[in-house]
């Protein structure tokens, strides 16, 4: 640990927590009957439930966790003597989220958020930590000069400068459509077409579109030789995907190179975690007279005819029914590869696609409370990449590390002389 950061840690005694109550109050008994059923409450059904609410739909979630939030969730652990910890379970990079800046059509997450008048208050920073086999870092929006230069030199700074340059018509591509305008049936027409003409002065017009769903590792290769920008490229993607740039799609990355690099780029710090992102959405759905439900295991999905027409839950086999639709908030393996659904609805030709679909590999995570001074806090980043051994590239089993230090920017994570750490 010293080898990330310079301050002393002390592992919190209590290892056993007793679990708490969320702070978003959610409901407790469920009606017989719902316009739409979402199973699930990772951030992509809290989403569809706090849209669909607002557009008049009588919207419940059903959440077999005792929190809600999915992957995204936070969790608190007291220790009797000193005293509140939070910590998040999943992402801790986030941009785009201030209420006090413009929104930026490419950022789905802003867009519901807005469309909901939710608002997630947000510290702004700049820079987040590197350690490297080439030597310690501070990364900033002048990463070719401060960082490529001094490793690379200046063939591979400029090789970076052009991978840039040719990233800009697709984060021109992926800015030109609001995502909450994509869809894939024959309302396409409607939500979409709008915005067809902001592609007329996108440089490439539709063939550069047509790179969005590339792998990233062909814009790459036709940019970069040098080494130590194609391993810095993957361990990028694999922060933002689990993948390296092979297995990164060009939109994802077209759309964080532009938030990661333009000139005044920031990054958001949600205050009390990635928790109240998901307080936010549950509060939408609320709002517009949802209901979010917790400890409810949907143990099936049933399915009439041609149509999902509700669930049946596992504990007492209580029967929901939904007049319009059931969404899945699970995984693929989830809902194909055990029995919530009856597979002989779908063809054999379906179900062997999603199937199909390769699992990416298992993290550990390691959430740690510590003693540390406000002003050893200030001398911290809120984040650090740390990479072994590049050689043995980023999936490398206990070769890369990303530790989030939420603490350096909200002290309302932890005691007083303490922080939150999770990596």
């Amino acid at each position: 640990m010293h080898a990330f950061i310079s301050v002393s840690i002390f592992l919190i005694s209590v290892v056993i927590s007793i679990r708490l109550v969320d702070s978003i109050a959610v409901s407790s008994k469920h009606s017989n009957s719902y316009d739409v059923i979402v199973v699930g409450s990772g951030i992509g059904g809290l989403s569809a439930a706090a849209m669909l609410g607002k557009y008049g739909y009588k919207v419940c979630v059903l959440e077999s966790h005792y929190l809600a939030g999915g992957a995204a969730h936070g969790f608190e652990i007291r220790d009797k003597d000193i005293g509140l910890f939070r910590f998040d379970t999943g992402p801790s990079f986030f941009s785009g989220l201030n209420p006090d800046l413009p929104a930026k059509s490419s950022n789905p997450m802003r867009t519901v958020l807005d469309a909901i008048d939710e608002k997630v208050d947000c510290v702004q920073y700049d820079s987040f930590g590197l350690h490297f086999p080439e030597g310690n870092f501070v990364h900033t929006t002048d990463f070719a000069k401060n960082v490529i230069n001094e490793v690379s030199g200046s063939s591979a700074t400029k090789e970076w400068v052009r991978l840039m340059k040719d990233m800009e018509p697709l984060a021109d591509a992926v800015a030109a459509m609001p995502t909450a305008a994509i869809r894939f049936d024959v309302g396409a027409a409607l939500s979409a077409g709008q915005f067809l003409p902001n592609f007329a002065t996108i440089e490439g017009g539709p063939f550069t579109t047509s790179k969005l769903t590339t792998s990233f590792s062909s814009i790459v290769d036709k940019n970069v030789n040098d080494e130590f920008v194609r391993n810095w490229v993957d361990l990028l993607c694999f922060c933002l995907s689990g993948l390296p740039a092979d297995g990164t799609i060009t939109a994802e990355m077209a759309m964080m190179m532009g938030e990661f690099y333009e000139p005044g780029a920031v990054m958001d710090c949600p205050v009390g975690g990635a928790k109240s992102i998901i307080d936010a959405l549950v509060r939408g759905i609320e709002k517009f007279g949802g209901e979010v439900f917790l400890n409810s295991h949907v143990e099936k999905i049933l399915i009439e005819g041609d149509r999902a027409t509700g669930v049946q839950l596992k504990n007492g086999g209580k029967v929901i029914r939904a007049s319009e639709a059931v969404i899945s908030n699970l995984s693929v393996w989830d809902l194909f590869g055990g029995s919530i659904v009856d597979k002989s609805a779908f063809s054999e030709s379906f179900l062997e696609e999603r199937l199909s679909t390769p699992a990416g590999k298992s993290f550990m995570h390691l959430h740690i409370g510590f003693r540390a001074t406000k002003e050893e806090l200030s001398s911290m980043q809120a984040h650090y990449m740390y990479m072994d051994d590049w050689g043995r590239g980023v999936e490398a089993e206990d070769n890369a590390a990303l530790i989030s230090i939420p603490s350096v920017h909200d002290d309302s994570l932890a005691p007083p002389g303490y922080a939150t750490l999770h990596m």
